[in-house]
């Protein structure tokens, strides 16, 4: 079964290779990408995927290929051609090609791919038993708020989790716990839940948001503030949130078993729920 390819305008499946060897995207990682989720062939969430691709695309000064109605458009026909009904699509924009040079030009065309997957996401059984962590020292660079595709030191983290019998890491700078390599993290001490405050440090992640908007309808004190990994002893429970994993429950960090408490599962339904109410709407 082929994917359904979308590149600069046209369809197409996945067994067309169609980047040119002198975009930038390749040769210099200089793109932003995002990635969103459908159900019964109804993207989730698709307005707050806009949103965080074209801040993205503002702070690395790439020109925005497409208005929010036309982005819908696009990513629906690239669903209603897709053959599976649950699944991702991914959307990269990068500057554009041209003849190798570190300086580029301000009249470049960008070069805009996107494509569907099949994606499995985590059923039941996996929501409640959760994940492991291990814990890693944070290279990435300087601006993580901005989805880029420059991802390698995400890839070597991810890396020594599957080699640690873990899924994800949890990043750690100067003894700041910063978030996973392709999730945010939550700490939850005394019915509280903390989490990263929105910088330059980490990725303003879109399923992250909607669990603070649902916490806090639901009355659930948050505390936005850097986590010290000397607290991470004292949580009462952890769980990480992303597009791919939802809100996922985090059975241990490094060689500590983690508790299963009563905040985590609510937020798994709340969220459900509201991905539910988005599809139907």
């Amino acid at each position: 079964m082929n994917d359904v390819l979308y590149i600069n305008g046209r369809f197409s499946t996945t067994d067309e290779r169609v980047i040119g060897v002198e975009d930038r995207g390749f040769q210099f990682g200089d793109a932003v990408y995002e990635v969103f989720k459908f159900v019964g062939k109804r993207p989730v969430f698709l307005s707050d995927h806009y949103r965080r691709m074209e801040r993205g695309l503002r702070e690395i000064e790439i020109h925005s290929p497409w208005g929010e109605a036309a982005f819908a458009a696009i990513m629906g026909e690239l669903i209603a051609r897709t053959a599976f009904d649950v699944g991702i699509v991914y959307i990269q924009v990068s500057r554009g090609e041209a003849e190798r040079a570190h300086f580029y030009r301000d009249d470049l065309q960008p070069t805009v791919v996107a494509y569907s997957r099949a994606v499995t996401f985590p059923d039941a059984a996996k929501k409640e038993r959760g994940i492991r962590l291990v814990t890693t020292a944070d290279l990435r660079w300087k601006h993580c708020d901005v989805k880029s595709v420059n991802l390698l030191a995400n890839v070597l983290a991810k890396k020594k989790a599957r080699r640690a019998g873990a899924e994800e890491v949890l990043l750690v700078d100067g003894g700041i716990v910063r978030e996973g390599a392709s999730a945010s993290f939550f700490g939850v001490r005394g019915g509280v839940a903390i989490t990263h405050p929105l910088d330059e440090h980490i990725l303003p992640g879109v399923v992250r948001d909607r669990v603070l908007q649902l916490a806090g309808a639901a009355g659930i004190p948050v505390e936005e503030r850097p986590l010290h990994e000397s607290e991470l002893f004292d949580v009462d429970e952890a769980f990480i949130t992303s597009t791919s994993m939802g809100v996922m429950p985090v059975s241990a960090i490094d060689e500590r078993t983690m508790r299963r408490g009563p905040l985590t599962p609510l937020l798994q339904r709340l969220l459900d729920e509201e991905e539910a109410r988005d599809v139907s709407s």
